[in-house]
């Protein structure tokens, strides 16, 4: 059988693999294209993340994560996701200073090995996406209050934050639903953890709407969609979650727990409540689960008081979690 591309990257060998036996196989392979155009550019690639978009659902999101993590990656492309869909999911991403040199028709006559340019490209080609200073696994969590745009809109505050976060368990490819966003600061955090993942920040609040999409675009992040309306009505065409924040559900927290035991897949839910008819409501719901856990938060803040400092009492916050 006669296939193009890399025979170990991103190519049928898997597939015939299964299909055949590896020990009716016998692979042979010539120089491959992210060999060739590495060696063109003189360039070392034992450190480089390989990424394919070429024919699977590589997102601006995941690509960013990589460009931000990683000294170089080398990206396969096709004529969809092309390198002008590459360049500009990087810019769009904060990553304006990263380098991109793009190699198309390697090997052949016309071959053309050159540093980005906003052009048609051929559809099938590859780029070295080099960045200088890579940053060090995920973003930390807990960002400061004072990084996000608030207005009036309530918001769920650094502290209670990073236990939400903890108690979600997230995974880099999250799918999460953040209902009853506020100003987003929660989906924030959510979305810069999970960059092969999306979050949904739900919310029914036209002026929280708009300070959720501040605080998105403020933080350059593409794998986050503000979704308008109530739940659980603005939740039933969204994609199934593995993960969900209850920050704000208008006492419809009943519905949204039966729809989401309705998807028969394991969804790991944190919620959080103020007043005692939200917790005893959310006891009652999630208190049916195996690992069902349930705490009071009080925060006290050290504030400076003319010339004292002295620790000013937040309003306490029960965090409730569970899997579904």
């Amino acid at each position: 059988m006669l296939l193009s591309g890399d025979t170990g990257v991103y190519s049928m060998l898997s597939l015939l693999k299964r299909r055949f036996g590896a020990e009716r196989l016998r692979v042979q392979t010539g120089v491959g294209s992210l060999m060739y155009l590495c060696a063109s550019l003189g360039l070392s690639w034992q450190d480089a993340r390989i990424l394919s978009g070429h024919g699977r659902a590589l997102s601006p999101a995941a690509l960013c994560h990589e460009a931000r993590t990683h000294c170089m990656v080398l990206l396969l492309m096709d004529g969809e996701r092309d390198p002008r869909w590459a360049r500009r999911a990087l810019d769009m991403g904060g990553l304006q200073h990263v380098a991109m040199t793009v190699g198309e028709r390697l090997s052949y006559e016309n071959e053309v090995i050159a540093p980005f340019e906003d052009r048609a490209y051929d559809p099938l080609c590859a780029a070295v996406i080099e960045n200088p200073e890579p940053e060090k696994g995920l973003p930390p969590v807990g960002l400061e209050d004072e990084a996000f745009i608030r207005g009036k809109t309530p918001m769920t505050k650094k502290e209670i934050r990073s236990l939400v976060l903890s108690a979600l368990r997230l995974t880099k490819d999250a799918v999460v639903w953040d209902v009853g966003a506020g100003t987003g600061s929660v989906s924030v955090e959510c979305a810069r953890q999970c960059p092969w993942g999306y979050v949904y920040a739900v919310e029914k609040d036209g002026e929280a709407l708009s300070l959720i999409g501040q605080n998105r675009d403020a933080f350059h992040l593409q794998n986050m969609e503000v979704v308008p309306g109530r739940a659980p009505e603005a939740l039933s065409d969204l994609p199934a979650p593995t993960h969900v924040f209850l920050g704000g559900t208008g006492g419809e927290s009943r519905e949204i727990m039966a729809m989401l035991k309705a998807f028969h897949a394991p969804i790991r839910v944190c919620a959080t409540a103020v007043t005692m008819e939200t917790a005893q409501l959310l006891t009652e719901e999630m208190g049916k689960y195996a690992d069902f856990s349930a705490a009071q938060v009080a925060v006290n803040r050290l504030e400076r008081v003319g010339h004292y400092r002295m620790f000013r009492a937040q309003n306490p916050v029960f965090v409730f979690s569970c899997t579904i």
